[in-house]
């Protein structure tokens, strides 16, 4: 088991979602350290509080009789069948010495009872712990496919240096969620795709696992990124094709190419929103948008706007989704990516890890909440381009 916790914290660690828990329960349900030690230690808590009160107060004996004689039960609900097993044993061996108990430790004497409620946690945590253990290998077997559709990239792709960032919507019921991403080095280039598919259930990831496997495939084949966009069309329509109207779907996306040469940048949008370059400062370079995947009345040989635009050494290309500038503080401002970006860029960060950690910490800091997916990729052209 010890095992199967310790592979599951290690993913979880790229996957979790980076907000912090609105409420006690929240952190405790998502595995927060702190809180499930306090969990665990709650029992003798209990007991180291109410054996004093009893002393000073005979009014609060009998609080103190409950605590020890649901010792067993308040550790078997965050604990193993050891560590309940052990608490039964301290129950038992105080009550069991009877008459010899001294007269100011309130403790009761039904030695029957106790033996009774000591068995029964002890088996109801190590079935508990059986349950979890399985609970968890599950979660391994889907966390390693969901990582198989969308793996985390590396940090440098065709001599660029490259960060992430995705996190799914809270309540979403699987780890991949509607917002995809990927880049791939072609012989055209380095080609970049991110996208949000509409809603968030099964079906949506289905389809993520879709788009993502024709980008994969096409980026390397298709000379120009307004046949690769039409692929992506055809592959939402086809995954439409047996639905009736109510059931359609459709997802953006923007499709980005640098050039082998590292001094052309080419996107192409489907209603998503424009790429930003970051130099001084930071510009949308996006151009007018097409309809969203799906919904666009254009075949494999139908018209793209294509937007292409110079890029000089050491530029950053940022895309992202609607769940980061659409997060809200208390005060219900958006997340200001713009103006955060033209800061941290007059501060000298220019290193896409180095800029994650900084949106990362404005984003907590700030106080804004999240309910949608949230996608963010940042690309650095290299200070020293070949030509």
């Amino acid at each position: 088991m010890s095992r199967t916790i310790r592979a599951a914290n290690e993913m979880q660690g790229h996957l979790r979602s980076y907000t912090l828990p609105e409420s006690p329960w929240d952190r405790i349900a998502i595995g927060h350290p702190g809180s499930v030690l306090l969990l665990r230690l709650l029992p003798v808590i209990l007991v180291a509080v109410t054996l004093p009160l009893a002393l000073i107060s005979p009014a609060m004996a009998t609080y103190a009789h409950y605590s020890l004689v649901f010792l067993p039960a308040f550790t078997a609900f965050a604990n193993g069948p050891i560590a309940t097993g052990a608490a039964s044993l301290v129950v038992i061996a105080v009550v069991s010495v009877g008459e010899y108990t001294p007269s100011w430790l309130p403790y009761p004497r039904d030695l029957p009872a106790v033996l009774v409620i000591g068995l029964l946690c002890t088996g109801l945590a190590w079935f508990r712990s059986r349950i979890i253990t399985r609970l968890l290998d599950m979660t391994l077997v889907a966390e390693t496919a969901q990582q198989a559709i969308l793996p985390e990239l590396p940090g440098r792709v065709g001599g660029m240096k490259v960060a992430t960032l995705y996190r799914t919507a809270k309540g979403s019921p699987s780890l991949i969620g509607g917002d995809f991403y990927d880049i791939q080095d072609t012989d055209f280039g380095l080609r970049a795709i991110i996208g949000d598919v509409q809603g968030h259930d099964l079906n949506t990831v289905r389809l993520t696992e879709g788009l993502l496997g024709t980008f994969r495939e096409r980026a390397l084949d298709d000379p120009d990124l307004d046949t690769l966009v039409a692929h992506l069309e055809r592959r939402v329509r086809l995954e439409n094709r047996d639905r009736d109207e109510w059931g359609q779907t459709f997802a953006t996306a923007a499709v980005l190419e640098v050039s082998p040469a590292h001094d052309r940048l080419r996107t192409i949008l489907c209603g998503h929103y424009s790429p930003l370059l970051v130099r001084s400062h930071t510009y949308a370079v996006g151009g007018k948008p097409l309809p969203p995947l799906g919904l666009a009345d254009f075949g494999i040989q139908g018209p793209a706007e294509v937007r292409e635009i110079e890029l000089a050494p050491g530029d950053l290309i940022v895309l992202y989704t609607d769940g980061l500038v659409e997060a809200r503080n208390a005060a219900g401002q958006h997340y200001p990516l713009v103006e955060l970006l033209n800061a941290h860029v007059a501060a000298k960060i220019r290193d896409p890890a180095k800029l994650r950690a900084h949106l990362r910490s404005d984003f907590l800091s700030g106080g804004y909440a999240r309910e949608d997916d949230l996608t963010m990729i940042v690309i650095q052209i290299p200070e020293a381009t070949v030509r």
